[in-house]
């Protein structure tokens, strides 16, 4: 079977159809996150179905580097993992962060994260160190993890 997918910039509307992605916290960084977007602060893309449904999300935060796009929130609904979207949007955020005049994509990826980790190296990221990060979850706890720090250089592309 075979899907025409669209790749699109994260619109406010899009907030409704996102419950399968995370929690209520998990919405309220995806708010938070396309506030910045309108303050050209950072950057975010859907993964459509053909009927409109959303199955994958992401951002670009241009706030925490000064040389590079800070690739994150990226979420693909579990039916369709594995199929390459988020290869696909990888590299929709990886343009935006191109069209910013950058030539560095970073990435954080959790140590018990294998899959995802598999799958940035295969896109030609190298590990550059590692840092600890940290977000809101229910009932008003952190979680706290340790995650590896990987990166791409893109000066390759063109605009």
């Amino acid at each position: 079977m075979q899907l025409t997918l669209t790749v699109r910039d994260f619109e406010p509307e899009d907030l409704a159809d996102m419950e399968w992605s995370g929690g209520p916290e998990h919405l309220t960084a995806l708010a938070e996150t396309l506030q910045a977007s309108f303050a050209g602060e950072a950057a975010m893309v859907v993964v459509a179905l053909p009927n409109g449904r959303l199955i994958a999300n992401g951002g670009v935060d241009f706030r925490k580097y000064a040389d590079a796009g800070l690739i994150w929130m990226l979420s693909v609904h579990e039916t369709f993992q594995g199929m390459g979207v988020g290869t696909w949007m990888i590299q929709a955020l990886e343009d935006r962060i191109v069209a910013r005049g950058l030539a560095t994509a970073r990435m954080g990826v959790e140590h018990d994260n294998p899959r995802a980790a598999a799958l940035y190296r295969r896109r030609g990221y190298r590990e550059v160190g590692a840092e600890v990060e940290s977000w809101p979850t229910s009932g008003g706890r952190t979680y706290v993890t340790v995650c590896t720090v990987l990166e791409r250089d893109l000066s390759s592309r063109a605009v």
